[in-house]
């Protein structure tokens, strides 16, 4: 089995678990960081598709990503918090990405063994969606 179909498969199962979405939580004031490689937030896109994160979260303009374990992630960099307890910064979010469990254990979202520099390009693409 391919691994797309595989997560997939993974993320359907976690979505008939699932009682509820998250709220979508409020987002906080402020400009939106810079960019400042933008080679690597459009990596950290096609990442955020090829790495699975499509089945469990949705973002606007990315056709594949229709999950609803995870919240909807448009609008996440001006999020105060990430998983409501932990403070939004970009240091922060690439942590979370990285090994959410270490940051909140117990939390849904899954480990999925990214390298650094993966998580540094997810990370660039989600601060972009403001």
């Amino acid at each position: 089995m391919r691994w797309s179909a595989l997560l997939t498969a993974f993320g359907l199962a976690l979505a008939a678990c699932a009682p509820t979405a998250p709220p979508t939580p409020t987002p906080k004031a402020g400009p939106p960081p810079a960019v400042k490689d933008q080679a690597a937030v459009e990596q950290g896109k096609q990442l955020f598709v090829s790495k699975g994160c499509v089945a469990c979260h949705t973002v606007r303009d990315i056709p594949q990503a229709k999950g609803t374990v995870g919240p909807a992630l448009d609008g996440v960099a001006s999020w105060p918090k990430i998983a409501g307890t932990i403070d939004n910064t970009p240091e922060n979010l690439q942590k979370w990405i990285k090994d959410p469990q270490a940051m909140k254990p117990g939390t849904q979202m899954p480990t999925l063994g990214l390298t650094d520099d993966e998580a540094a390009k997810i990370t660039a693409f989600l601060l972009t969606l403001r």
